[in-house]
């Protein structure tokens, strides 16, 4: 079935597929000691030697700038990598359906899209927003001596958060947002007093949200279109 709109959405998939595989493969590299590890968020705490005063790291001025940065080199190189590989493949023939199923070819790209959809929403709700969170929160040395480590909690939470969003997006609309909203701030109200917490928090919050939302509303109206 020769049909240019399906390539894209089958490129645009395995796009993501690479994408994620390239990035697994590196941080392999890096847990085998083949790469450099790279610059901790957290800046290690300096040896102190008796007589001499604690020389504290000088505290830099927090900026989305990194975030930013990040989110556009990735859309650039997703948008260059599919846009030529569907300049190149989009008047060729290809045989995305088997013959005896081809009957029904509406309902055909309609499984497609779906599982295409779902896909990259998982995609960009588990690693991309873990990537992005990441850059966007300003680093925090406080760290729990053994045990488990929160970071890793929040993350967990953060992917939960946004799946919850995108779930119920569709039937509860901005009720089923503020729902999540409400219940996370909930278990972390006592610790709302702590200013510097309460930024990480809301930064954090607002940005898993955001992206949950985005990618659920351009999913959504890519859906509705018709095909």
């Amino acid at each position: 079935m020769k049909d240019p709109v399906l390539v894209l959405f089958w490129l645009w998939a395995a796009y993501l597929a690479g994408r994620l595989a390239v990035e697994a493969a590196l941080q392999l590299l890096r847990v085998r000691g083949l790469l450099p590890a790279g610059v901790s968020r957290a800046a290690a705490a300096p040896s102190h030697v008796p007589g001499h005063p604690i020389e504290r790291p000088a505290r830099r001025r927090w900026t989305p700038l990194p975030a930013v940065l990040w989110l556009a080199g990735e859309a650039a190189l997703a948008t260059v990598v599919v846009g030529v590989l569907w300049l190149v493949l989009r008047d060729v023939s290809l045989n995305l359906v088997p013959g005896g199923v081809a009957a029904a070819p509406v309902d055909i790209r309609r499984v497609a899209l779906a599982a295409i959809l779902g896909w990259s929403l998982l995609v960009i709700n588990v690693p991309v927003a873990w990537r992005l969170i990441d850059r966007l929160l300003p680093a925090d040395s406080k760290k729990v001596s053994g045990g488990v480590d929160p970071e890793e909690m929040g993350a967990t939470i953060g992917v939960l958060e946004r799946g919850l969003v995108v779930a119920l997006l569709p039937g509860g609309g901005p009720a089923a947002v503020g729902f999540v909203v409400a219940a996370k701030t909930l278990a972390r109200f006592k610790e709302l007093n702590k200013r510097r917490f309460a930024e990480r928090y809301l930064l954090g919050t607002m940005a898993s949200v955001t992206v949950a939302l985005v990618s659920a509303l351009v999913a959504g109206w890519i859906w509705s279109q018709p095909l």
